[in-house]
C-alpha cells in the first residue's frame, strides 16, 4: 500500500476516534451540597476535574437540571485544561442534578467521560429552621432529611447520605441509589 494511502487511513481513523485523544471529565464537585435561596438566588460554584491531553481541544456541556440552558465550553490550549471552575445561580428551591459530559462544541469533538452530583436548594425559611437542626449535626455519612425538622419540638431525622462520587462498577454492572442504599447491579439478564 502507498505511503499517502495510509496517511488518508491514519487520518481517517483519527478523525473518528476522538475519545483516544481527547480530556477525560472524571468529576464535578460542588462548593456545598445544600445551599439557601438569598433574595430568590442561590449561586453555586462547581469544580470540574479530570484527566487532561495539552495537544487537543474538546468540549464541553455542564447541565444544571433546573431547565436553563447549558454552560457549553472548550477545553484546550487557549480556553485552559481541566480542572475548570464554573458558577451557576439557581432561581427555586429543589434538588438539582448537575452533570458535566463530553459534547460537540463549536468545531471541536466532545471531552470523553461524564461525571454528575446532587445539590439541594432551600429557601431561606426551611434554611433558617435546618440550621437549628445542624447544631445536633447528624453524625458523618449522614444528612438532615428534608421535611423532617419540627421547628416545634427541635426534633428531626438523619437519613444515610449518598457519596459524592458514585462506586466504579465493573464491566457488565451499572451503579443505583435507592431507599438507602447503593451498590452495582448486572446489566439485562439475572438481573440482582
Amino acid at each position: 500500500m502507498k505511503r499517502s494511502s495510509l496517511f488518508a487511513i491514519s487520518a481517517l481513523a483519527l478523525a473518528f476516534a476522538p475519545a483516544a485523544w481527547a480530556d477525560t471529565i472524571a468529576t464535578i464537585t460542588p462548593h456545598a451540597n445544600r445551599v439557601m435561596l438569598e433574595n430568590g438566588k442561590a449561586t453555586v460554584r462547581f469544580l470540574v476535574s479530570g484527566q487532561g491531553n495539552e495537544g487537543t481541544d474538546c468540549g464541553m456541556w455542564i447541565e444544571y437540571g433546573d431547565n436553563g440552558s447549558p454552560d457549553t465550553r472548550i477545553i484546550g490550549r487557549t480556553d485552559g485544561y481541566l480542572p475548570r471552575e464554573f458558577d451557576h445561580t439557581f432561581a427555586a428551591p429543589g434538588q438539582y442534578t448537575v452533570t458535566a459530559k463530553g459534547q460537540r462544541v463549536k468545531t471541536t469533538f466532545g471531552c470523553t467521560g461524564s461525571a454528575s452530583t446532587v445539590v439541594t436548594v432551600v429557601d431561606g425559611r426551611q434554611g433558617r429552621q435546618r440550621a437549628a437542626a445542624q447544631q445536633q449535626d447528624c453524625p458523618g455519612g449522614w444528612t438532615l432529611r428534608d421535611g423532617s425538622y419540627n421547628r416545634d419540638s427541635g426534633a428531626f431525622t438523619c437519613t444515610p447520605a449518598y457519596p459524592a462520587q458514585q462506586i466504579n462498577c465493573g464491566p457488565g454492572l451499572r451503579y443505583f441509589e435507592s431507599d438507602n442504599l447503593i451498590g452495582c447491579r448486572s446489566i439485562g439478564r439475572g438481573r440482582d
